[in-house]
């Protein structure tokens, strides 16, 4: 008796977790079908051929076949043969979500197909309409970008991780970090950059982080509707190399009364006039301004010790940017 009994009893548990999943499996399938309408009826492109749910008996596998997505404002449009959302039972606002090895990227001007051997993102968020974002991480590895207008790009790895900070920015705060590994630029602004060829294929390192606040948290809204927009920064000391040339800097910036950056980033770059002539040949700056800045910037690195290592405060202030006292343009406009 007492054996039968134990059987029931794991008939019983058994019906009663299948039957907790396939409520969960439902539940994601309907939310799913539910996001996508919400997108059509705010003028998106939202559609995906079929949605499956799967990951009996401690997940919740969902797999979409064909998603097509396409923002009518931005211009800004993905599609690909499926897009795969992992997670756990018991924890429905935390997911993992891969993508396939191709997809398709269209922005205003221009369309492109992604390859990559893996990209990967985990997300969790708090238990709210809103899933404010509670931490996110996202991992490239050797990926690609062709556009159809013949040009190509690349990054042999990248990551980064956000997750809200408890510093002092207040609210709508995030942590970050960042890090970029062989990243390839575009083809036609690597020639203007560097159209003599003097530089390696690709930029080696790029790392930064710091923490960053917005004018809107990060949830939900924040992708469908009105995109946030940066009111506070700080880095911490963060690099870039890409051959010979060097940049490390660090600082806080805030926005002021009419939104321009109010703050001071210091700034450690080697070769900089190698930089200021990429600036230039990119059509980034004029060469007007490139020959004042390299006329002062020289006196400065001569006082700092070296001539090919520049060490200086860029101050933003009443929406201009100072290298010391000295003005040498507008301020970056944070809030418009």
């Amino acid at each position: 008796m007492k054996f039968k009994a134990l059987i029931v009893v794991l008939l019983v548990a058994t019906a009663g977790w299948f039957a907790w999943w396939w409520a969960a499996a439902e539940a994601q399938k309907t939310a799913l079908n539910a996001w996508l309408d919400e997108r059509r009826e705010a003028g998106w492109q939202a559609e995906s051929a079929a949605i499956d749910v799967s990951g009996f008996p401690n997940r919740v596998d969902a797999v979409l076949t064909e998603p097509a997505l396409a923002d009518p404002i931005s211009g800004w449009a993905w599609s690909a043969p499926r897009l795969s959302i992992y997670q756990i039972l018991y924890k429905p606002t935390e997911a993992i979500i891969t993508w396939p090895e191709e997809q398709r990227i269209a922005a205003p001007g221009a369309r492109a197909t992604v390859r990559s051997e893996m990209m990967r993102a985990s997300f969790a968020f708090a238990q709210s309409e809103a899933l404010t974002l509670q931490r996110n991480s996202l991992e490239v590895r050797n990926a690609a970008v062709a556009a159809d207008a013949g040009w190509t790009a690349g990054v042999e790895f990248y990551n980064h991780h956000i997750r809200p900070s408890t510093g002092d920015l207040g609210q709508n705060a995030y942590e970050f970090v960042a890090d970029v590994k062989k990243l390839r630029l575009p083809d036609f602004l690597r020639r203007q950059i560097d159209p003599a060829g003097a530089l390696p294929p690709a930029i080696e390192v790029i790392r930064v982080e710091g923490a960053a606040a917005f004018d809107t948290p990060l949830d939900r809204y924040a992708f469908e509707r009105t995109k946030p927009q940066l009111t506070a920064l700080i880095l911490l000391p963060s690099e870039a190399a890409w051959g010979d040339l060097a940049l490390r800097t660090s600082g806080k910036i805030r926005t002021d009364a009419n939104g321009f950056a109010e703050g001071t980033f210091d700034v450690s770059a080697k070769n900089w006039k190698d930089m200021l002539d990429a600036a230039v040949t990119s059509g980034a700056i004029t060469k007007s301004l490139s020959d004042a800045l390299k006329l002062g910037l020289g006196f400065v690195a001569r006082l700092s010790g070296g001539r090919n290592t520049l060490d200086v405060s860029l101050t933003f202030e009443d929406g201009y940017t100072k290298i010391g006292p000295v003005p040498v343009g507008p301020a970056p406009q944070l809030l418009k």
